[in-house]
């Protein structure tokens, strides 16, 4: 707060002396624009003021006592200053500073109009001046004086010029900055929206693709342990309950690598993998989880070098296999599916998995969540996903790029 009020009073005294130079700079050139005329005085010697002298010089202080408020009322000091210096035959000083403010602030055709007037009252009161000292005669150098106004005068339309041009591309440089100022506001604004964006999507994919899938084997699995109490055979229900305990603690084991992965990431790349791929192994486990869980699969993986895969294509294969497969165990007739995998580098991958769908009803999509997640997935490669409803199989197609570094 003290900062502040100490530049107000700063700002204030600045403007107090600039208001009380320009005054007093006024008051000198009113002097000598007083001198160039004749009729000011009563006689040669310039010894005694005439009425005239008079009127004008009164005139020429009242005119100063409105440069106080030269940057509120600018037009106001154009038409009382170019009525002193082109009608009274005064100085253009009042008409020069109001000039210089309102060529600063000139935007439309009308105001450029009469700011040209005003620099034409300028010259019109040269004209008067120079004729002021021709009429003098040989009392005063001649040559001497029309030289003085003339380099007065043209300093006085120098100095307008500059001043209020200066002014307004300065204006304009610094309305620039503010523009890039704000854009760059926006630019973090939506550059902090888009990661936080990409931050969800990593996460939900994260979430669907490791606990998710985990939580859905083990409501499946919970089905099967319903069916097993109905059978006396205490041998299948502890199998049951087994793989029970085996899906919550992979389910549980999930959750812990996914929150550890995020704290330790914190605001990196947020499409990181949490866990580094395995190659073929985490194919051949995935096949053998899903045939564990009552799935019958018809496998035929055919890949080239998969071991040596980028890790995002590994990952992604992964995934969209374990993702098929759930949707296979959900809605899928018969637990049947054949799986077709092949791929070479520089070719690519491509995913098939077809399976049996219920004739006697209608085709159930479920949420949707799992297809989606798929095709967010291969379009993050670079890839496709299509899927189609045949006569009795649905069909899911994924092509993924491989290329070759």
């Amino acid at each position: 707060m003290t900062r502040t009020i100490k530049h107000r009073i700063w700002s204030v005294l600045q403007q107090t002396l600039t208001i009380a130079l320009m005054m007093f700079s006024g008051l000198i050139v009113a002097v000598l624009a007083s001198m160039s005329a004749p009729e000011n005085y009563t006689d040669p010697t310039m010894q005694e003021v005439s009425d005239l002298g008079a009127m004008r010089a009164a005139l020429a202080l009242l005119l100063l006592l409105f440069i106080p408020w030269y940057r509120k009322i600018p037009l106001v000091l154009i038409i009382i200053g170019g009525f002193y210096a082109v009608i009274v035959q005064g100085d253009p000083f009042v008409l020069a500073i109001g000039l210089t403010v309102w060529i600063v602030r000139a935007q439309q055709r009308w105001q450029w109009i009469i700011a040209f007037g005003g620099l034409a009252a300028i010259l019109l009161n040269m004209g008067w001046h120079i004729f002021g000292v021709l009429r003098q005669g040989d009392h005063v150098p001649t040559a001497e004086g029309i030289l003085i106004i003339l380099i007065l005068g043209f300093a006085a339309i120098g100095l307008v010029l500059s001043i209020s041009l200066m002014t307004r591309q300065r204006r304009k440089i610094d309305q620039a900055h503010a523009e890039v100022e704000a854009v760059e506001h926006d630019r973090d604004v939506i550059s902090s929206e888009m990661t936080r964006q990409t931050e969800r999507e990593y996460l939900a994919r994260e979430v669907h693709d490791t606990l998710a899938q985990r939580l859905t084997a083990l409501s499946l699995q919970t089905g099967q342990m319903q069916k097993s109490l109905t059978v006396t055979d205490q041998g299948e229900l502890a199998a049951a309950l087994q793989e029970t305990k085996h899906y919550s603690d992979q389910a549980l084991r999930d959750l812990r690598t996914l929150v550890s992965s995020l704290r330790d990431q914190g605001e990196q790349e947020p499409l990181v993998p949490s866990v580094a791929p395995a190659g073929f192994q985490d194919l051949r486990t995935l096949l053998d989880d899903a045939a564990q869980q009552g799935l019958m699969i018809h496998p035929q993986v055919l890949l080239d070098s998969y071991d040596s895969a980028p890790d995002e294509l590994q990952r992604a294969v992964l995934r969209i296999s374990q993702e098929a497969l759930t949707n296979v165990m959900r809605h899928s007739a018969d637990k049947t599916v054949h799986v077709r995998i092949d791929g070479q580098p520089g070719h690519g991958v491509s995913l098939e998995f077809t399976n049996r769908t219920n004739s006697t009803q209608h085709f159930d999509r479920g949420t949707g969540t799992g297809l989606l997640g798929i095709t967010e997935r291969a379009q993050l490669l670079g890839g496709t996903a299509q899927e189609a409803l045949l006569e009795e199989h649905f069909r899911l197609t994924v092509k993924l790029p491989w290329t070759v570094e």
